[in-house]
């Protein structure tokens, strides 16, 4: 019998042709945060990042939500970066938030691959879509 299920959820929209908005949720049936945050796409660089904390377990938890400005100005393109939000955000805020922030940079370059996607095909409904993506991982390295 399954006595623990945590979702994440991660989504990403093109507010213009310079920015990704990720909105990342992760729930269980202790906590529920979400967060949204603008990249800047050429240098994958944070420019701004809301969080909300719908459910958690203690009284300080909402404090970690200021701390999450320390992650604007960090570049989801930098070697190490996960780790830096790890121990910026995660240690002195919220691991969940952590967590979210990362599994949101881990999808950047699947957002940017499925955006291409779909303008090619509104342009080619035929398209080869298996060899449009080897093609895109070939130039997008």
């Amino acid at each position: 019998m399954i006595t623990f299920n945590r979702s994440q959820v991660i989504g990403a929209e093109f507010p213009d042709g310079e920015t990704v908005r990720f909105n990342g949720i992760q729930e269980d049936h202790i906590y529920g945060m979400e967060i949204q945050m603008d990249i800047r796409i050429y240098d994958g660089e944070i420019l701004k990042i809301d969080g909300n904390m719908k459910r958690y377990t203690n009284f300080v938890c909402p404090s970690a939500i200021p701390v999450l400005q320390k992650a604007v100005g960090m570049s989801l393109k930098n070697d190490g970066w996960d780790k830096q939000v790890m121990r910026e955000i995660g240690r002195k805020g919220c691991e969940h938030f952590a967590e979210i922030i990362i599994e949101c940079g881990r999808c950047l370059r699947q957002a940017l691959m499925s955006r291409d996607l779909t303008a090619a095909l509104s342009e080619d409904p035929g398209l080869d879509q298996g060899q449009y993506l080897k093609n895109w991982e070939e130039t997008h390295p």
